[in-house]
């Protein structure tokens, strides 16, 4: 493949490399991620290319002034055009004296890096110091063990005794099908996998059904489902569902307040329990949601695709919802559709691995529009929103503090 030999230079200037990190989608993703797998020896030089790629399409045009919402959207959108590299006229991508001055100033920092790299590790090697580590994903056994997930590994987990119980490959966890599930056994054991701020991890059950957990989730489930029982699986946070068809074993979501139930189907769930923000999203199928405490029996209220059930107050609502905004998280990007400032914060949260400290309240229920790459900084993201309301925000180590301008 024609990467394999890429140097820095070679991938700056690649359109298909831009992509991925100014507009990835799933398919950019997955083939940039899977590349890497394959030629772990190239992630530094791809770090590197990344940033110098955001770099240059930073501030590359002056931001529109118009008028408060549609004014905030027009922002948005013109700078996603600005910041494409791909020429429709040539397939080499061509950048201007300030994008030129930018790279010198890269490499210049690079230099620098690597210098003060080699001079502080000379004065620090007879120290053994560590690193900080950030967040990392568990995995919490049957029998209590606690493995801790490194993405980067494939491989069988055990438990305590040396018994296998589900493979790594990467970023997914896979159970053994067991015949599609139909455990022999009497008793469920059930494994919990932990998914901190800024990761996401995916995992697939012991009967085929995949599932994509987003950043600060936590999901219990068996190892392998049992005959001719309920399949069932508690969630808190936010995890997308393609479930496996068995009419005989429905498949349930129970979290606090609403558990969804389907039988074989694609949808989102989010219940976040530090957010009182529960709802379900189908993508294709039928689902049934009802209150996770039902004891008077009621029947599940079904809902179709594109519809959205939302648990509030103690009632659950059904209405006609943009899929692409409750699915963005999955895609790679951050959708947000007339979501109120508080909201927002919040998803930054979770993506960022950061805390928020919002000291102007009058910006909690305004409300804003615009879709951002994973890839895109959180500083970035915070300058556009501040195009549509003025703040002033500082930051100390994790904590991001937002006052009156």
């Amino acid at each position: 493949m024609k990467y394999n030999n890429f140097n820095l230079d070679d991938f700056v200037q690649d359109e298909y490399f831009q992509k991925w990190v100014l507009h990835s989608d799933s398919m950019t993703d997955n083939f940039w991620d899977n590349w890497l797998v394959r030629n772990p020896d190239k992630k530094d030089v791809v770090e590197e290319a990344k940033e110098m790629v955001r770099l240059l399409a930073s501030d590359e045009d002056r931001l529109a002034k118009e008028d408060f919402d549609s004014m905030w959207q027009h922002i948005v959108e013109q700078r996603s055009k600005s910041s494409s590299y791909v020429s429709h006229e040539s397939k080499k991508t061509k950048f201007g004296p300030r994008a030129i001055l930018r790279i010198a100033a890269v490499f210049v920092g690079l230099m620098a890096l690597s210098i003060a790299v080699y001079q502080y590790g000379s004065f620090t090697s007879d120290k053994n110091l560590s690193l900080p580590t950030g967040p990392q994903i568990t995995l919490e056994l049957q029998d209590g063990t606690i493995k801790t997930i490194n993405e980067t590994r494939s491989g069988a987990i055990s438990t305590s005794e040396g018994d296998k119980v589900v493979n790594q490959q990467y970023n997914v966890l896979v159970y053994d099908d067991g015949d599609k599930g139909d455990g022999d056994g009497e008793t469920l054991e059930y494994n919990q996998l932990t998914v901190p701020y800024g990761k996401k991890f995916e995992l697939i059950l012991s009967d085929g059904s995949h599932i994509f957990l987003n950043s600060g989730s936590k999901l219990r489930y068996p190892v392998t489902f049992l005959k001719d029982q309920a399949r069932d699986v508690f969630l808190d946070g936010e995890a997308y569902f393609s479930v496996s068809k068995d009419e005989t074993r429905p498949f349930t979501v129970v979290t606090d307040d609403m558990n969804t139930q389907v039988y074989g189907t694609e949808f989102n769930v989010s219940s976040y329990k530090n957010e009182k923000n529960t709802f379900t999203v189908l993508v294709e199928g039928s689902v049934g949601v009802y209150h996770s405490n039902n004891v008077q029996g009621s029947k599940p209220i079904a809902i179709v695709p594109g519809q959205r059930a939302v648990y509030e107050n103690g009632a659950i609502d059904v209405e006609k919802a943009n899929i692409d905004k409750y699915i963005g998280w999955k895609q790679g990007k951050l959708v947000f559709v007339d979501d109120r400032f508080e909201l927002i914060l919040k998803e930054l949260e979770r993506n960022f691995n950061v805390r928020f400290e919002n000291r102007y309240e009058a910006l909690n229920d305004m409300e804003f529009t615009g879709t951002f790459a994973y890839g895109e900084p959180l500083e970035k993201i915070l300058r556009i929103c501040r195009e549509h309301t003025p703040f002033a925000y500082t930051r100390n180590g994790d904590t991001i503090t937002i006052t009156n301008n």
